[in-house]
């Protein structure tokens, strides 16, 4: 086996050159993010709610990374979108977890005290026990979350199959009885992997607001105005519809019917 690998400077000239690219003219998608955008300003933090000062900063490190997420999409580098947004989502479930119950501040806290408070932290604080909890408030948004935090693991956030061979392009014969694959890492301006990667950071952004939502007592978002979450989920699925030819089949493995095109 022999690789021929692009540099650092010819990774770092690609990924600039799509985030310019998509600077000047947006993907496809692009106008779902900026809603989401919206949606987080609008609904979230233009108001003022009593929380724990680590929900707090929990949500805004979730909102933060959610927009690298995005980021990371627009530069065409979509497979590292994955394990930014999954971070984004676990922020989102910690700051629940400890909205549900404050005494879990102090075990995020002291989590580098010793090992045994290490390992208390890690039992503690999973997206499984957050999707338990919310489950109390909405079964559905639970199984949502759940989902697309397997699901980010499956396409990047871990190196599994779908995130490596996924991206494999066969190249043919390459003389010397040599064949050629190319293992595509930055695509380019609108592409369909780019528009699926900001699918992605929306839909785990309505998980998220939704995990900041349930953080809150009766917030408004998931309370008297459910109808705004609502419209944002029906205006993504007749987006995702276009994009994927059909509707997403959400009763199995999350993306496992959104097939690109060949």
């Amino acid at each position: 086996m022999k690789i021929d690998a692009g540099t650092l400077q010819d990774y770092l000239a690609a990924t600039l050159k799509s985030a310019k690219d998509h600077t000047a003219e947006p993907p496809q998608l692009m106008f779902l993010v900026d809603q989401m955008d919206q949606i987080f300003h609008r609904e979230i933090f233009e108001h003022s709610f009593e929380v724990n000062p680590v929900v707090g900063l929990l949500a805004m490190n979730s909102y933060t990374l959610i927009l690298s997420a995005v980021r990371q999409a627009l530069s065409g580098h979509v497979v590292s979108t994955y394990p930014i947004a999954r971070a984004a989502l676990e922020s989102a479930c910690y700051g629940f977890l400890i909205a549900c119950d404050e005494a879990k501040a102090d075990v995020w806290i002291s989590r580098h005290h010793s090992e045994s408070s290490l390992q208390k932290c890690r039992k503690t604080f999973t997206a499984k026990n957050a999707a338990n909890e919310l489950r109390k408030i909405d079964p559905v948004m639970a199984e949502y979350v759940l989902a697309h935090y397997d699901a980010s693991i499956d396409f990047g956030a871990h190196p599994n199959r779908k995130s490596v061979i996924d991206h494999i392009e066969d190249m043919g014969p390459m003389g010397d009885g040599l064949h050629g694959f190319s293992l595509v890492g930055v695509y380019g301006r609108n592409s369909w992997h780019v528009n699926h990667a900001l699918l992605v950071c929306v839909e785990a952004g309505q998980a998220i607001a939704f995990l900041l939502a349930a953080s809150v007592e009766n917030h408004p978002l998931i309370h008297d105005r459910a109808s705004v979450f609502q419209d944002w989920m029906d205006a993504k699925n007749r987006m995702v519809e276009e994009l994927n030819g059909g509707p997403i089949d959400y009763s199995g493995p999350m993306y496992c019917s959104v097939i690109p095109p060949t």
